[in-house]
């Protein structure tokens, strides 16, 4: 449809979650699982692997632990994560660096700063395959930091090792040995550091930069596409899709959110997404969906027995005079779903033929061995069977020029979709390929095919040539970003205003949203409600115990939890699960968003 009133799964706006490191020249999944085997330094930010990504860091992680590599966390909580490390590792070979929420880019220039300072650095690297002179792309609405070559980035970001120790609230000596753990040569030889990060800092402080800083450790130390190194994303799920740009959008690209709050847009498609369960200023949004999506209810209501010209007539009346339509694509019955006027159901893996990527670029087909229920249909043909309807009403109305935008969607198979999207842009790529490639798949991207074989790309920019950001000299570019505080609107008046930060994740019990666990017994009768760690000393002044139930309320909303005695939790700080289906965490988040209108779920 390319309609600039659009957003993306939890994302209140059609954009990426790491804007700045697609801009510096780096896919964020660049490396392959592999490398956490062989290298000397797992560096984990903003992710609680063991609950989030089991297979991940049981199956590569622990071996990784178990050949000598070091764990340096990041996380303002201790995390299963550091606890298991610490048994596979051995304490001495674990370091968690506690910081104070939101304070990542402080930490991270000052890891810089010292790694640069030290001569820690690979500066064959640095000369080969980045940009060496100045600034490339000047700080704008759309970038917002420059981004340049090391020398420039080493200026902007210099932060000293007390300045980051008094910011981040953990002491100097160990921003220090973190800072070695990373870069300090071992046995005479480069260091090999992976680092992995999530959404503790993809939904945190200042997402640009911060991302970016990151990104400036591994490209000073040569850990971009080198065997025991690389800097990604850790991924919270399988995400094989194929869309559009962002050109038609543009960056930044509109805050949906506050245009439905504010009375914009007509019809709202939610495909697969809750947003009542998982957006900020949550409170706000269901309160404006609500009244909107029912003045299209009393309307429909109003006309009972008409036929279907009056009632249409009637919905578009009500929906100009402020009311919004509402059509919802899911696998079940969504808290955002109850507001809508039309539902189709969907199926999932399993139920149809889906082709979907994890965190190494790893490609995989997991073909249909059961029907769906009902009239369910895979998403791919149901925009299809909408796009064929587009198109017949529009020529029945004389708008062919309209009409031909929505050509071409005949599917009659999820093969048909992958064959006119994704083979398009991967012509050695088929399902017959694919489902002979078997469970292991192919790590993207394909570069050919041979004795029978799909040929992949194990590890990406291991000849030194960046081009994510499309940029033809092939230079990685570095951030040269320095610390600005809480940057998100409302954030820092929050944090005078309230005593407690309440942070925010998501646990091994739950898949994602709970969008399956709302009718699991196992899980819902474990936790009716989302748990609330806290410490033991703030629980015992408000006179709280386990399984209490909680109000927690700010200026901006209130929800409800069960109150989790935890005695590591840190005074005045809980952390409370994410996207639950009762007690919802966005209730009390503020409409505030990073740069880019990149959410900021953290430091409430």
């Amino acid at each position: 449809m390319k309609v600039k009133h659009c957003r993306i799964h939890n994302r209140p706006a059609y954009n990426s979650e790491v804007h700045s490191s697609r801009d510096m020249g780096v896919d964020e999944l660049n490396y392959q699982y592999a490398d956490y085997e062989v290298t000397d330094t797992i560096f984990l930010v903003g992710a609680n692997p063991i609950e989030t990504q089991t297979n991940l860091f049981l199956n590569h992680m622990v071996p990784g632990m178990r050949n000598g590599a070091k764990v340096l966390v990041v996380d303002p909580r201790r995390t299963v994560t550091i606890n298991a490390c610490e048994e596979v590792a051995g304490k001495d070979n674990v370091l968690h660096l506690q910081i104070n929420s939101g304070t990542d880019l402080a930490l991270f220039n000052a890891l810089f700063t010292e790694i640069a300072d030290k001569g820690w650095v690979d500066s064959e690297f640095i000369k080969a395959s980045t940009f060496a002179d100045g600034v490339a792309v000047p700080e704008d609405e759309a970038h917002p930091a420059n981004l340049g070559s090391y020398e420039a980035a080493r200026a902007a970001c210099r932060m000293s090792l007390a300045e980051a120790a008094e910011i981040c609230g953990v002491s100097a000596e160990d921003i220090a040995k973190a800072a070695a753990w990373i870069a300090e040569p071992k046995d005479g030889a480069r260091r090999k550091c992976v680092t992995a990060y999530e959404k503790g800092i993809i939904w945190g402080n200042d997402n640009y930069r911060t991302i970016g800083a990151l990104l400036n450790i591994a490209l000073a130390t040569g850990n971009v596409g080198r065997e025991g190194g690389g800097c990604c994303r850790l991924g919270g799920h399988q995400e094989g899709y194929y869309r559009p740009g962002d050109g038609h959008v543009g960056r930044p690209a509109p805050y949906f959110d506050q245009l439905v709050i504010a009375g914009r847009g007509k019809v709202h498609h939610n495909w697969a997404t809750d947003h009542f369960k998982t957006t900020l200023n949550a409170v706000a949004f269901k309160r404006e969906y609500n009244r909107r999506t029912n003045m299209v209810k009393e309307a429909m209501d109003a006309r009972a027995g008409a036929t279907r010209e009056e009632m249409v007539d009637a919905i578009v009346a009500a929906i100009n005079a402020g009311g919004l339509f509402s059509v919802h694509v899911d696998i079940i019955h969504t808290q955002n779903a109850q507001a809508a006027h039309v539902i189709l159901p969907a199926v999932e893996s399993g139920e149809m033929n889906l082709t979907s990527m994890n965190g190494e670029r790893r490609l995989r087909l997991t073909e249909k061995y059961m029907d769906g229920p009902g009239q369910a249909m895979p998403d791919c043909l149901i925009a299809a069977r909408m796009a064929n309807h587009f198109e017949r009403v529009l020529r029945e109305e004389g708008r062919n020029e309209y009409a031909d935008q929505f050509k071409g969607y005949d599917w009659k198979t999820e093969e048909d979709a992958f064959m006119d999207g994704y083979h398009q842009g991967n012509p050695e790529v088929t399902y017959e390929r694919l489902r002979a490639m078997g469970n292991n798949g192919v790590q993207e991207p394909v570069t050919g095919f041979a004795d029978g074989k799909l040929i992949g790309t194990p590890r990406l920019y291991e000849n030194g040539v960046f081009k994510r950001h499309g940029r033809e000299d092939g230079k990685a570019l570095f951030m040269a970003g320095g610390w600005r505080g809480l940057e998100a609107p409302g954030k820092a008046q929050q944090k005078a205003n309230h005593r407690f930060l309440i942070n925010n994740g998501r646990s091994n019990i739950n898949w994602q949203n709970w969008f399956l666990d709302q009718d699991n017994d196992f899980v819902s009768d474990r936790f009716p409600l989302p748990y609330l760690q806290i410490n033991p000393e703030d629980a015992a002044e408000l006179g709280l115990k386990n399984g209490d139930m909680a109000e927690v309320y700010n200026d901006v909303g209130a929800t409800q939890a069960m109150v989790y005695v935890e005695p590591t939790a840190r005074r005045n700080e809980t952390f409370m699960l994410f996207g639950a289906p009762t007690g919802t965490q966005g209730n009390v988040i503020n409409a505030g968003t990073n740069t880019l209108i990149l959410p900021n779920y953290k430091q409430t």
